[in-house]
């Protein structure tokens, strides 16, 4: 008796199961069925959640004034795709409310810029270089008068080297370039065609023409000058410091400094003292 009831329970629990398994095969999603509403509603808040508008009433000006760059680009650029998303009045004045917030206070860092530049010159290049007219004139003649001399005084401790080819159009348009600079300078230029020499050019590395590299008497290093046709003025300025890092007057970070900037605010080297307390 008992064996028979035990059967009947497993009877019952397995066609049971059977007809849900069966009854549950027609549906869902490959049926063609859709989600139900309130589950896609519920979907749709969870996405946006934490997700609500800044408005700007919700702080003062003087709130905003204050706040840290970071917040500020925070709340300006959700205000901006507020007014993206919905440009309405309210939306698009928001937006531009804080911009003119922005445009103040960058007015009002420059304001402080100016004064604290010229109270304090030494944190300002103007000095060094001056963009009125006759303080142009000035630099550009100091420069021009600093090449020369260096130049003038190192032509017979230096030289330069043309790599050029016989088939090379640029190589022609180079050769009357370096012939002004030879005869304004004063210079040795040592011509090498690489066809017919191409160990020397190999020893240099030279794979382009026209190239320029400065060699220093008694010194096995060199440094490349140009490759590719350059003007007159280029050739004069890369010459000019080459020969100053060869001969270690200035090193790479100080490539672009004149000495008459040494202590100024283009001299990298220069530190300036630790500020005093008021």
């Amino acid at each position: 008796m008992r064996n028979l009831i035990v059967a009947g329970l497993l009877l019952v629990f397995a066609g049971t199961a059977s007809a849900d398994y069966y009854s549950e095969t027609g549906k869902g999603w490959w049926w063609y069925e859709k989600e139900p509403p309130k589950a896609t509603a519920e979907k749709e808040k969870s996405r946006d959640a934490g997700t609500s508008p800044a408005r700007l009433r919700d702080y003062t000006y003087d709130q905003i004034w204050d706040m840290h760059p970071d917040n500020f680009e925070k709340l300006a650029e959700g205000l901006k795709k507020e007014a993206v998303r919905n440009p309405s009045e309210e939306n698009v004045r928001d937006y531009y409310e804080v911009q003119e917030i922005a445009r103040k206070k960058a007015l009002a860092f420059t304001n402080v810029s100016q004064y604290v530049w010229q109270k304090y010159p030494e944190l300002s290049t103007k000095k060094d270089y001056p963009i009125t007219t006759p303080g142009n004139l000035g630099r550009i003649s100091r420069i021009r008068e600093e090449k020369s001399r260096k130049l003038r005084e190192n032509r017979d401790d230096f030289a330069l080297i043309y790599f050029f080819r016989q088939d090379c159009g640029f190589c022609e348009e180079q050769a009357p370039i370096l012939e002004w600079f030879t005869n304004s300078t004063g210079w040795v230029v040592k011509r090498v065609n690489t066809q017919e020499n191409p160990g020397l050019a190999a020893r240099f590395h030279v794979e382009i023409t026209p190239t320029l590299v400065l060699i220093q008497k008694g010194n096995q290093d060199y440094f490349p000058v140009s490759s590719g046709v350059i003007s007159a003025d280029e050739i004069e300025d890369r010459t000019y410091r080459a020969v100053r890092l060869l001969k270690g007057e200035i090193t790479p970070e100080e490539f672009s400094l004149y000495d008459f900037q040494r202590g100024g605010g283009f001299d990298v080297k220069k530190r300036s003292p630790a500020p005093t307390e008021k």
